[in-house]
């Protein structure tokens, strides 16, 4: 019996010991997503995209447009050329549209890739932020509202964080290497 009393009271004391810990907790939230959409630089990252976007459609519709005209002229001296003649320039034609292809998948793979590293310098600057507040006003915990199911408004930090970020960084370059 006393054995049982001990080991229940241990277990209250480690208990109390748990609560008293979460109850000195500071605790904030953020919204990550909207910080990651909304913010100055995140706004500038997407505007940069979208106009290198349609620089690089106009630049293919340019060339597509190109191609089908070589691609009528081919059909039109399909009579008047010999067969090798016109198998030569066929395959010409034929390795252009390969060509613009090729181009195209890589400008995309360059506009991926800056764009990703563009991200990743809006969440180092994310964290730095978030680090930065937390330590001033500090919070020992800082998690994501996406992980939060319910808490108090009075926790969330996500309009410091943002008006912060548009302070520090309003614009971040896409940094796209040259095709």
């Amino acid at each position: 019996m006393r054995h049982i009393f001990l080991s229940a009271l241990l277990f209250v004391a480690v208990l109390g010991a748990h609560v008293e810990a979460y109850a000195e907790t500071n605790i904030a939230v953020v919204d990550v997503q909207r910080l990651l959409t909304e913010s100055k630089a995140a706004k500038s990252i997407y505007t940069q995209r979208q106009a290198n976007r349609e620089a690089f459609l106009d630049k293919i519709s340019h060339q597509e447009q190109i191609l089908r005209d070589e691609e009528k002229e081919l059909v039109a001296e399909q009579k008047k050329l010999s067969a090798e003649d016109f198998g030569k320039k066929r395959q010409s034609y034929e390795k252009k549209i390969l060509e613009a292809r090729r181009m195209a998948q890589t400008h995309k793979r360059k506009i991926e890739e800056a764009s990703k590293k563009a991200m990743d310098t809006l969440r180092d600057q994310l964290y730095l932020t978030v680090q930065s507040i937390a330590d001033e006003k500090g919070y020992d915990l800082v998690i994501s509202s996406r992980d939060v199911i319910a808490g108090a408004k009075s926790l969330d930090i996500t309009e410091e964080t943002l008006q912060r970020m548009n302070k520090n960084v309003s614009d971040i370059k896409l940094d796209i290497a040259p095709d």
